[in-house]
């Protein structure tokens, strides 16, 4: 009897468990669609881009938009905030000019044409960023997306352009870029200064005439310490029968000489120099390799 009943049960749990199984089953197969479905409308929100502020300026300006492009703008990769006030400041600028979007790059440097040496332009940035503020203030933008600081980015490019002149020739120090940098960093904080000099010392942009000045000041400074410990030693042709050491006290000396005069100078004389992109110690270094130059045989 006990035998029977335990066949009964055991048949009983085989059967429940058999339906448990269909069950789950058909609700595995029932729920898949959905989480197919799901997984496919997420795929396909992903691949549909959103209009962008200045897609659908394009598609509702288009010659406007084709007048900006000109100027070698593209706002496809900035966020809607960035074209929306850079193209309204374009937008006020033209107006108030007046003058086409695309003429206003040739009215920018058309007002310098003939009226500023090539070594101005770098100058101009830094005029152009003051005016980046009373712009981003007037409106309540950004200062990054204002007109000046695009026609700022014109004056760096106008800057490049010049410097291609140039290019062939080796640059002005012959110190290492990096340690050069931050030279001029402990000289001036201003950040344009520092750029400018890092375009006159390493891609030979032209100096300014009172550039020129300062450096033809520093060269009669470094002149002097010449004649002190080089001259002598130079001029004397039983020093020059061994030709190596020659050369090689002709450098110690006019490292000497160099070092010397950076002790000597004046902290007055170095801020006249950077105020007008000269770095003091970088023109010294350089009188000192002109002097090797000249004196090695």
């Amino acid at each position: 009897m006990l035998l029977i009943i335990l066949i009964v049960v055991a048949f009983i749990m085989i059967a429940t468990h058999k339906n448990d199984s269909q069950e789950m089953s058909m609700t595995k197969v029932e729920s898949q669609p959905q989480s197919v479905s799901r997984e496919r409308l997420v795929k396909n929100t992903k691949l549909v881009k959103q209009k962008s502020f200045w897609d659908d300026y394009k598609q509702n300006n288009p010659a406007k938009a084709a007048e900006i492009e000109s100027l070698g703008l593209d706002f496809s990769n900035v966020s809607d905030k960035e074209a929306k006030e850079k193209i309204f400041s374009l937008e006020t600028t033209a107006h108030d000019t007046p003058c086409a979007i695309s003429e206003l790059k040739q009215k920018v440097f058309a007002q310098y044409e003939g009226k500023i040496e090539e070594g101005d332009y770098l100058y101009l940035m830094e005029y152009y960023d003051k005016k980046t503020i009373e712009e981003a203030n007037t409106y309540n933008i950004e200062r990054t997306n204002t007109i000046w600081m695009i026609v700022e980015k014109w004056m760096l490019e106008k800057a490049e352009e010049i410097e291609k002149k140039y290019e062939a020739q080796p640059p002005r120090s012959k110190k290492d870029p990096m340690a050069l940098l931050m030279q001029f960093q402990l000289e001036d904080s201003n950040e344009f200064s520092i750029l400018r000099k890092t375009h006159i010392y390493l891609k030979n942009y032209p100096m300014t005439e009172k550039s020129k000045e300062y450096v033809k000041l520093i060269e009669n400074i470094f002149d002097k310490y010449l004649d002190s410990y080089i001259k002598p030693f130079a001029e004397n042709e039983n020093n020059k029968m061994n030709p190596s050491l020659f050369n090689a006290l002709v450098s110690s000396q006019a490292y000497m000489a160099c070092d010397k005069a950076k002790e000597d100078c004046e902290e007055k004389l170095v801020k006249e120099c950077n105020g007008h992109d000269i770095s003091f110690y970088a023109e010294l270094d350089i009188a000192a390799d002109r002097a090797i130059a000249k004196y090695s045989i």
